[in-house]
């Protein structure tokens, strides 16, 4: 499992959460894995209350599944669980990008330019954990941009689904059409275009379902 560092002032449970969802995300957990509190505690350093209190909070999520003295399994992926992600993150994401057209600041465009442009070299690097980053702050802007980021954690909470499809997607894919659409959303944000860029990211994120058949078929022991 993949450690990471523990912010300043966060609590452990906090800690153990965000640590064992992003593991989970990224597949360091694989679907259908056993997993302990003992371990976890043990690899984190932590006690087991905190790893207790993380993994039932990860299970009103439907991402983890916890048996009474047996342990805990990472769930597997459902589909079912992912579409309605991907439906609701884009339809709000579309509008509040839309939005993000018509008010975003010189600076903000910058950011926008200086993050894609980093996209593109790590991809020519082949990191893609690095470029999957900088692909979640590039979307995570825009509701920045507009002011709305309690509508982005909301749809944070609900696309652990979506993030771990995205995960097996991004590998082994050729992942230029992706920077593709990025850097076309960043055009339709330069030109002032806000319904290009509306369309551009809805088109973007409802991407997934087309790839969805061909994912499972290469990873069926992930799905449901």
């Amino acid at each position: 499992m993949k450690n990471i560092e523990k912010q300043s002032k966060e609590s452990n449970r906090d800690y153990a959460f965000r640590v064992i969802r992003d593991n989970i995300i990224s597949l360091e957990l694989k679907p259908g894995t056993m997993i302990s509190e003992q371990d976890l505690a043990y690899e984190l350093d932590l006690s087991r209350t905190p790893v207790h209190e993380a993994l039932q909070e990860l299970s009103k999520t439907k991402i983890v599944e916890i048996f009474p003295q047996k342990g805990s399994l990472v769930s597997l992926i459902n589909l079912e669980l992912v579409d309605e992600a991907v439906f609701v993150r884009a339809t709000l994401e579309s509008a509040i990008t839309e939005e993000a057209c018509k008010i975003a600041s010189e600076e903000d465009i910058k950011y926008l330019t200086e993050n894609v442009e980093l996209q593109e070299f790590l991809l020519k690097q082949n990191n893609i954990d690095k470029f999957m980053e900088m692909d979640n702050l590039f979307h995570q802007k825009m509701y920045e941009i507009t002011n709305k980021m309690q509508c982005y954690y909301m749809v944070k909470s609900m696309n652990i689904h979506h993030d771990r499809f995205r995960t097996l997607r991004v590998q082994g894919a050729d992942r230029a059409p992706i920077l593709k659409m990025h850097q076309k959303i960043l055009q339709a944000i330069k030109e002032r275009n806000p319904e290009e860029a509306r369309a551009i990211t809805a088109e973007h994120i409802n991407r997934t379902k087309l790839d969805a058949a061909e994912i499972q078929k290469k990873y069926p022991e992930y799905f449901v």
